[in-house]
């Protein structure tokens, strides 16, 4: 069993909570993981590009930000002593106002589920288990297994 816990940093998003928890717990399905917990986080873009400026260097909003819990990080067990691995932290922009023409035009690509965040979702939850596009055949790897899950989520 998995666990999700899904906060809205602006309460205009608080009605994708269940949608987001729900969906990322059956992509955690699809791709065979058990006893893992990712906390996901709905914000603006202007809280975005703080992070985006602060952890990444770049000062502009951005669509998701994923950080992946470090590697024999020491956590206190939470409260009922929950046996779950956190995998990390998952940052979604649930404002489209801020980004960018090239960036709205992906988000509506890639959006054939209801609502568009469940494709960033998928994107960032790959993030956390080590996928990455910095390089093309990396970029070329992670969109296709993008594409098998949205496909499987429909």
């Amino acid at each position: 069993m998995n666990r999700v816990v899904v906060a809205s940093l602006d309460k205009r998003f608080k009605k994708f909570e269940k949608k987001i928890s729900a969906t990322a717990l059956k992509i955690l399905k699809i791709l065979n993981k058990d006893g893992v917990e990712a906390d996901i986080y709905l914000i603006d873009s202007r809280k975005m590009r703080f992070l985006n400026k602060k952890f990444r260097g770049k000062d502009k909003t951005t669509t998701v930000l994923s950080f992946e819990e470090p590697k024999n990080f020491i956590c206190p067990p939470p409260a009922g002593g929950s046996k779950h691995k956190k995998i990390g932290e998952i940052y979604l922009n649930a404002d489209l106002r801020g980004l960018d023409a090239d960036q709205r035009g992906k988000i509506q690509r890639k959006s054939t589920l209801s609502p568009r965040l469940s494709a960033l979702l998928v994107h960032g939850l790959l993030h956390l288990f080590g996928y990455d596009h910095q390089k093309k055949s990396d970029r070329v790897k992670m969109e296709r297994v993008e594409k098998s899950l949205i496909s499987k989520l429909l």
